[in-house]
């Protein structure tokens, strides 16, 4: 039995490294090409953050510029100074206990806010807070929140606010300028039965507050307090009872024919106002 003989191909060693060689030269110029592209982005990326450093350099040196070209500028001072809110008080009188003048820097102005609150209300007792703020540039204005009034006590000419805060206002205001809804305190001649009369009416219900017309300061007793009513009664009671006692107001009114007299000091009773007492309370 006759051996098939074997074929043999021969390969060409150079055309082999030949192939080699190109798909080297063809990896190498593949990588060469991405480090030439990354390099490429970085180097883009780079510049691009130079010039945003370089433009933001620019731009904070323009408004610093600006800036200090604004604050040498007159722009930069107080022009004037308007008053609101608060129509009763002397406007330069307000202006000038803030120790507020042309010469001041408006930016420095709105700083000091919660200072000119503090003292503006320590020397007006009406002022609650003020609010600082700028129109057209350079004109200030001092927006001023006053405390809400419970009534007017009698001086002079005029009459002075009665504040929640139990404090009397400063100014004096004309008759005509008073709240014809809030009660007038007449007859108080010392300052501590006044301050204990308006702590306890602040805290009488307000549909009972609504109703009164007048306090009355000439009391027989210091621990009294006389209400005289809108419908012309008037109420007598103990400074530490009248709270409770009050309530029933409504009720002994709507039993009542005339202006009475009604008194809570020791229970609750009326009687009809004589003459005498509707000529002092100016109730005739």
């Amino acid at each position: 039995m006759t051996k098939k003989k074997e074929k043999i191909t021969k390969k060409d060693p150079k055309k082999e490294l030949s192939g080699w060689i190109d798909y080297k030269n063809k990896v190498n110029n593949n990588e060469k090409k991405r480090v030439s592209a990354s390099l490429t982005k970085l180097q883009a990326e780079r510049r691009h953050a130079l010039l945003t450093r370089l433009g933001f350099i620019i731009l904070f040196s323009l408004c610093c510029i600006l800036a200090l070209g604004y604050y040498v500028s007159p722009k930069a001072n107080v022009a004037s100074v308007q008053v609101k809110g608060a129509p009763e008080l002397n406007s330069k009188q307000v202006v000038k206990t803030a120790n507020i003048s042309p010469g001041n820097k408006i930016v420095f102005c709105l700083l000091k806010g919660k200072e000119y609150s503090k003292q503006l209300s320590d020397a007006f007792p009406e002022i609650e807070k003020v609010q600082v703020s700028v129109q057209n540039t350079n004109h200030l204005i001092l927006t001023i929140k006053e405390h809400p009034i419970i009534g007017y006590i009698h001086e002079g000419i005029g009459y002075r606010k009665i504040l929640a805060t139990g404090k009397v206002g400063s100014q004096v205001i004309d008759k005509n300028k008073i709240d014809k809804n809030k009660p007038l305190f007449i007859g108080y001649n010392q300052k501590v039965s006044l301050s204990e009369d308006i702590k306890v009416y602040a805290s009488l219900p307000q549909h009972i507050r609504d109703q009164v017309k007048m306090l009355s300061g000439e009391t027989r007793r210091p621990t009294q307090i006389v209400l005289v009513m809108k419908d012309n009664n008037i109420v007598i009671g103990n400074l530490s009872t009248i709270k409770s006692k009050i309530q029933y107001y409504d009720k002994i009114k709507s039993q009542l024919k005339e202006p009475s007299v009604i008194d809570f000091e020791i229970g609750a009773y009326s009687r009809p106002l004589t003459q005498a007492e509707k000529v002092k309370l100016g109730l005739t």
